[in-house]
């Protein structure tokens, strides 16, 4: 798994260290149902997926200073946390 992550692009050292913390992990917590208690106020953006179409995350997080000089732009594209 490691391997195909990394081929992906993700750095190797963030992968190895997610993995220890999801491998120790019990796994009745994890199946257990859990309560939302923050509210998800953002707006989804639907796009129809095809290979053929560039990174929208990334050109989204590139022009983000961009879009922030919109105060209704702003409310939508909320700085990644």
């Amino acid at each position: 798994m490691k391997a195909q992550l990394v081929y992906r692009g993700y750095d190797g050292e963030f992968v190895v260290t997610e993995l220890i913390k999801v491998n120790n992990k019990k796994r009745e917590d994890l199946l257990r149902e859990k309560k939302n208690l923050e509210r998800n106020t953002r707006i989804p953006l639907v796009i129809t997926f095809s290979r053929a179409l560039p990174n929208i995350g990334r050109i989204i997080r590139r022009h983000l200073h961009t879009l922030h000089t919109s105060d209704r732009i702003k409310e939508v594209f909320l700085s990644p946390h």
